[in-house]
């Protein structure tokens, strides 16, 4: 193990860690051995392990911060230079997506969106100032655990959990949040913040769990948390539901249907949806409002009025969330 210089320098920190990087590449195996017996990775491993390895900068410079007595590149940077401030530190950003993605396995989901961070808030190792708050506001582990199962798929047991396009967005909101505020690290605070003020749907999706989102943001303030000096946003969208039934049609009229609704109910105007159903081979569906007559709207384009099959809404959502595909019905349901 090396030792710092008396007088260390950054900038010459910097150039070990790419220099280390050339020389690898180029198949030093002076390089690899160091790589080899400091890499947390690799050390005390074959060299075999390293065929094929591409090492990154980051890697080449946690070589040298073990070369040099320190746990990681962050702890070596501080030590040269405390002056600079406080760093950014990423495990508690990575803490919380565990947290999540553990939510979504203990309900055997098929996906981690942004209600599986409110799981996680909601069931933290040690009470937070988050759980505290929403606890106070009427919303607990066990009734947002039983919302979030109804409407999210199962997966079978020996597959992963990716993350969707909502869960990155309040990852990523979490982050900025924190970094406004001078923060050095994501806490689960941030995390409530990124659901009050997120906009996944022209609204924070606390108020689907009946969260009013400025009483969360004033409970926080109430308990010391640095909040936003912005107050939550307020949807511009007109306020959806209740549903219809779901409507199901052969593949081939998709795009008969879907014009039809689109003209007669315009996007903007009152919601409503279409996709493959999962359950139904050959057979797409549409639901909305209930003020859509989506039944008369898909009879009247449909040239086999017997192809088509309605559903109420409860049946509907549970046959297309169910985890393997219900056999279909010869009778259908109208």
């Amino acid at each position: 193990m090396a030792s710092l210089p008396d007088r260390p320098d950054i900038g010459q920190l910097r150039t070990q860690a790419k220099e280390l990087k050339r020389a690898f590449e180029q198949g030093d195996p002076s390089a690899s051995k160091r790589v080899l017996q400091s890499h947390p990775k690799f050390a005390g491993l074959p060299s075999e392990r390293l065929e094929h390895w591409h090492l990154g900068l980051r890697d080449a410079q946690i070589v040298i911060a073990r070369e040099l007595g320190f746990r990681s590149w962050n702890d070596l940077l501080t030590e040269v230079d405390p002056q600079a401030g406080p760093r950014w530190d990423s495990s508690r950003s990575q803490d919380i997506q565990r947290r999540a993605f553990q939510e979504a396995k203990t309900l055997r989901q098929g996906f981690c969106t942004d209600d599986h961070f409110l799981l996680a808030l909601l069931n933290p190792p040690q009470p937070t100032a988050a759980s505290t708050v929403l606890n106070e506001l009427g919303l607990t582990y066990e009734g947002a655990s039983e919302h979030v199962a109804v409407f999210a798929k199962k997966k079978r047991r020996d597959r992963g959990t990716p993350s969707t396009p909502a869960f990155q967005l309040v990852l990523g909101w979490s982050q900025g949040i924190a970094l406004g505020m001078n923060a050095t690290e994501v806490t689960d605070e941030h995390v409530l913040l990124a659901l009050v003020f997120g906009d996944l749907m022209g609204e924070s999706s606390l108020l689907r769990f009946d969260v009013d989102p400025e009483e969360v943001v004033s409970a926080l303030k109430a308990k010391g948390v640095n909040t936003p000096s912005l107050t939550p946003p307020t949807s511009l969208m007109p306020l959806r539901g209740p549903y219809g039934p779901w409507v199901y049609f052969p593949v081939e009229q998709f795009q008969a249907v879907t014009q039809e609704v689109a003209r007669r109910h315009p996007p903007g105007s009152i919601w409503w949806g279409t996709n493959k159903s999962k359950w139904k081979k050959g057979y797409w569906y549409v639901h909305g409002e209930d003020e859509i007559p989506m039944e008369e709207i898909v009879r009247s384009v449909v040239k086999d009025k017997g192809s088509v099959e309605v559903l109420s809404f409860s049946e509907g959502i549970g046959l297309e969330s169910a985890s393997a595909p219900r056999r279909y019905r010869d009778k259908p349901l109208v």
